[in-house]
């Protein structure tokens, strides 16, 4: 989709309001709180389709557990030059060092941090460190690895952004890690 202009996107979006005319028979709602509704009823409307009874039969889930819906408003780390995405590690990957460590780019967003392919010399001459370029921004984000790390004792990958300058955690899991990385953060945690 970075790929396609603006114009592309303009046609892109009249295309599928046309598909969901002609399925529907509705015109796509313009009004947003008639669209997050509708997304609302969606998801309760699909616990009792034909798919849904299956999965809960096949995994022996009563249907009066009933289901839920999450609304979380969005962030986003394309919005100028105070803005960034990124995804950290509370220790290195490959040696189980106790290096809080990641990547990150500015007016970015969601998965372009992940798919770059840029060397490491390139990076580290081209891209100054977070902490060079939002020391407070940077501040936070190693408490709070710090925190998570000692909550679910374990190594945490963490996925952030940065809109307008404040800090935003996306989520954390436990990080993988090579074998020998495994023993040294166990045993580092151990002592």
């Amino acid at each position: 989709d970075t790929d396609l202009t603006t114009d592309d996107l303009k046609e892109l979006v009249q295309n599928f309001k046309a598909a969901v005319k002609k399925q529907t028979g509705e015109d796509f709602p313009a009004c947003p709180w008639d669209q997050l509704w509708g997304a609302i009823c969606a998801v309760f409307g699909s616990w009792m389709n034909e798919r849904a009874i299956l999965y809960r039969k096949l995994n022996n889930i009563p249907a009066e557990w009933g289901t839920a819906v999450s609304v979380q408003a969005m962030v986003f780390g394309n919005m100028g030059e105070n803005s960034a995405t990124g995804v950290a590690f509370s220790r290195d990957a490959a040696t189980g060092e106790n290096i809080f460590n990641g990547e990150y780019l500015i007016n970015a967003q969601g998965e372009d941090v992940v798919a770059q392919n840029i060397p490491e010399a390139e990076r580290a001459a081209k891209y100054p460190s977070l902490e060079e370029v939002m020391p407070a921004v940077y501040k936070e984000l190693d408490e709070i690895q710090h925190h998570l790390e000692q909550y679910f004792k374990d190594m945490q990958d963490i996925e952030f952004t940065i809109q307008d300058g404040k800090l935003w955690m996306l989520q954390c899991r436990n990080g993988k890690r090579t074998g020998a990385a495994m023993v040294k953060i166990a045993m580092d945690m151990l002592r």
